[in-house]
């Protein structure tokens, strides 16, 4: 994604231009923090608190907002509903929860993803985001999304 304090990306595998397409985040906590400087220390944070380079991506800024909402991070039928169910106005959780991201990465916020595919490493990345101010908090699992931290008041 655009915008970033370094080159992390979201995307998990090639497409368009050696650019990656966004995918659903299983096994990952997304944050959103508010200025480049909190985004920077709290990388810094995660890769001390022993996370990889690699399990942690950042985006922020109009084109990564766009790109989010190009979108739904799944493939086959599960795309082609999410979709419809788009067009009609439908709405659930998971695009609630996204839309949440893209608007802030549209408000120049910084969204960060981070894998933790162990109960572990979920509490160790929650706790670094928390203790570096980062709101609106969530897992993604495989089949839920639980909200951690609320979105701030602005």
């Amino acid at each position: 994604m655009t915008g970033a304090p370094d080159h992390h990306d979201a995307r998990t595998e090639p497409g368009k231009g050696g650019r990656e397409p966004i995918r659903y985040p299983t096994d990952h906590v997304l944050a959103v923090l508010d200025s480049r400087g909190e985004a920077t220390t709290t990388i810094t944070a995660l890769e001390s608190g022993g996370f990889l380079d690699s399990e942690i991506r950042v985006g922020t800024g109009a084109g990564a907002a766009d790109e989010l909402d190009a979108t739904t991070g799944h493939r086959g039928l599960a795309d082609m509903l999410i979709r419809l169910a788009e067009r009609i106005g439908a709405t659930d959780e998971e695009m609630e929860t996204k839309n949440r991201y893209e608007q802030a990465m549209r408000e120049n916020r910084f969204v960060l993803s981070v894998a933790a595919p162990t109960p572990d490493r979920k509490e160790q990345a929650t706790r670094i985001l928390r203790e570096h101010g980062a709101h609106t908090v969530a897992f993604f699992g495989k089949h839920t999304i639980e909200h951690i931290v609320p979105p701030n008041k602005v």
